[in-house]
Formats: structure tokens, sequence, C-alpha cells
């Protein structure tokens, strides 16, 4: 059974005793975050409602911050919307702010708000004293909330990218970036085209190398007072536990 554990546990270490050997395993770990045990708000998201804490998923932490009202102040937060609210039903949620653009059939998936608040370290490896973990990959897609000001805020020449960045011992080992809104490319014929973001997109991770955490920034070439939302699924990652 998939379970929530906080990023602050300490994990077991695993430990062998066989004629002093020592032995490496390696596999890769899809962060998917469908979990069957957790009560979501009215709103068809969850966080914790602790200070400090976050999502676990195997070995990878997903962090957010709560302020000591229980308020969600930044981070990832995880949420089971599907596809566009349609005007005419009356389960539009409470806050449109984490209903991701895309066609219905979304299963569960992570929200990130990127707010001053934020926790300094967005994804990290639980276990560095264990073993290490290199990302691979994940999708991202952008929020209805964030898609829509784009449509009414952007012109031509501006440009709207996630970038991540790996950290080993707070010391950054690599960036990578993907475009979530692109004005600024032309098709064959020489016409504008508008690019943005609204299914979920595979985003190469494999620049930022051997990490222990993963910092998101967001940064758009003329800022228009786009909110700093995105929506993250299906992180891969590669871990190596030694014992």
């Amino acid at each position: 059974m998939k379970k929530i554990v906080f990023y602050i546990i300490t994990m077991a270490s695993l430990v062998s005793c066989l004629n002093g050997t020592s032995y490496t395993s390696t596999y890769k770990v899809i962060a998917s975050f469908e979990y069957d045990n957790v009560k979501f708000r009215t709103d068809s998201t969850y966080f914790s409602s602790h200070e400090e804490l976050g999502l676990g998923w195997n070995y990878l932490g997903f962090c957010h911050n709560v302020d000591k009202d229980g308020d969600f102040r930044g981070g990832f937060r995880l949420s089971r919307l599907e596809g566009l609210i349609k005007e005419e039903e009356n389960t539009t949620p409470l806050d449109l702010t984490w209903r991701i653009h895309s066609t219905p059939g979304a299963n569960d998936y992570m929200v990130f708000w990127n707010s001053s608040e934020a926790p300094e370290s967005h994804v990290i490896f639980l276990v560095p004293t264990l073993g290490t973990c290199k990302m691979v990959s994940c999708f991202v897609c952008n929020t209805a909330k964030v898609a829509e000001e784009l449509k009414s805020e952007y012109e031509r020449g501006d440009k709207l990218t996630l970038r991540a960045v790996g950290y080993l011992n707070k010391v950054e080992t690599g960036r990578a970036e993907i475009a979530l809104a692109d004005y600024t490319q032309y098709d064959k014929n020489g016409a504008p085209k508008d690019s943005i973001v609204s299914r979920w997109t595979q985003f190469d991770l494999t620049k930022l190398g051997t990490v222990d955490a993963v910092k998101f920034e967001m940064s758009d070439l003329n800022k228009k007072n786009i909110s700093e939302y995105f929506c993250l699924d299906n992180l891969l990652a590669e871990i190596s536990l030694e014992y």
C-alpha cells in the first residue's frame, strides 16, 4: 500500500553483516503520486497540516511549507482535479489554481507554488548517507490559471521557462530547462507561433547528475504578473543504495 511519509523522518539503515561485504542495489523509482490513503480537501488538494513537512514517495521527498495556522505557504501539494471544470457543473473547486490545463482523465499529480515562502529545497533524496540519486525525467504542465494569464498577458518575444537546479551537499551539480510558454518562435512560413504547454510534456533532468536536492525556478523574459505555478507528475529517478 502506498503511504504518506514525512521527509523529515529518518530512514532505517540498511546493513549487511555477511563477511563484512557491502552490496549496491540500483533501481528506478517513478513518483506517480497515486496515494490510496489520503483524505483530500474540498478543493481536491492535499498537503500536510504540519509545519515544514512534505509528501514522500519511496526515497524521494516533495517539500512544502505550512505556517503555524496550518495554511499552505508554498512548495508542492497533491491534486486530484481532472481536466477543465465545465461552467454548467456544480463541481467547481474552491481554488481553481490547481486545475490542470489539460484533457480530462488525469490522475493524482503535484502542483508546485514557487512562493517567497517555499522551502529552500523542493525535491530531496531522503537517504543520502545510504546511496546516491540521479534524476532522469518528469512530466510537467501549466495550470489552467497560468495558461489563462499567459493568453491575456503575453506578447511576441515573451518566454516562460521552468528551470530545475540540482544540488549535492549544497553544491550545484547541473541545470535543465524547458519552456512552459514560448512566444519567440516562428513557423516555416515566418508566421508567429504561440506555444503554451497545456498537456503533459516530458522534461529531461539528466543534466542535473547525482543530487541530494532539486530546486525549481520559473523565469520569464518580461515579467507580467504571471503566477508561479506548474504541475508535475511521473518523476523518474535512478536510486543506488549500499547495504
